[in-house]
């Protein structure tokens, strides 16, 4: 048996632990085959990789998860065994993380700034937190503020406010992606579609612009594993599964659940 986890996030974007404690919390889990998969960034990917040993025997697949806008939506593509150094890609993680920070900027200089005295952008610009703590800036910003009494509320309050950060669409981050030799992967499809499935006509579109596979395990797909699994082995695409991990951030997503075995998956080609 070889437990596996292919989507987790360090502290390097919004998860909690950093590499040495993400190490000892794989062993802890029995987990064999893990891959970090931080939001358009590969700095801690790069960390994991030096301290890894044969004693420890695990497998790591790196990884990153980029962020793509369809359909006046926000999704997420699993990036697996690509080049650190392709230049295109390090241009669209790059290009990826401005937009967010400007999209935040834009959220708190006109829409919170103008309610609350206590906040301004040239306070926001001046914030420092641990980033061990989880989360990313804006969000702790106004937590700390008194302004939000947690993610829940800041989340419901962006979404409220209509400052949304638009990216690069699918074909084109599929492209790029594709280009720096790796593998990508429609990251927990039934995000958008709690307590559903993503139709089959909306995942032929994601097949049709170039992924390589599906996370069809996922704590957002449970109940619904099989329908991804058939729809991947109908259109020979790759298998993978997630915990979507934040450590201490989002308590209720527990490292290796659900738990998925290397036989519930088809990711031979990432282990070659």
């Amino acid at each position: 048996m070889k437990k596996v986890d292919m989507h987790m996030h360090t502290c390097a974007s919004d998860g909690t632990w950093d590499v040495h404690e993400l190490k000892e919390e794989l062993k802890k889990n029995n987990i064999k085959i893990f891959s970090i998969t931080d939001h358009d960034c590969v700095d801690n990917t790069k960390k994991m990789q030096d301290i890894i040993t044969p004693e420890d025997d695990l497998i790591y697949i790196p990884g990153v998860e980029l962020t793509t806008t369809h359909d006046g939506r926000e999704y997420h593509l699993t990036l697996y065994n690509y080049d650190y150094n392709d230049e295109n890609l390090k241009k669209l993680i790059n290009i990826n993380n401005e937009k967010k920070l400007n999209s935040n900027y834009e959220y708190i200089k006109s829409y919170v700034s103008p309610k609350y005295e206590n906040v301004s952008i040239e306070d926001f610009e001046k914030y420092d937190y641990d980033r061990k703590r989880g989360g990313w800036k804006s969000a702790n910003y106004l937590i700390d503020k008194g302004i939000h009494n947690g993610l829940l509320d800041h989340l419901k309050d962006v979404g409220k406010s209509g400052f949304k950060a638009i990216f690069k669409n699918p074909e084109e981050v599929i492209k790029i992606a594709k280009k720096s030799g790796g593998k990508i992967f429609l990251a927990h499809p039934s995000y958008h579609y709690r307590n559903g499935v993503m139709p089959e006509e909306e995942l032929k579109f994601w097949l049709e612009a170039g992924i390589d596979g599906v996370e069809c395990y996922s704590p957002y797909n449970q109940g619904f594993e099989q329908y991804y699994v058939d729809f991947c082995k109908k259109n020979n695409l790759m298998i993978s599964g997630g915990s979507d991990c934040h450590g201490n951030f989002i308590p209720s997503r527990k490292l290796g659940m659900p738990h998925v075995e290397l036989s519930d998956l088809n990711i031979k080609k990432l282990l070659n």
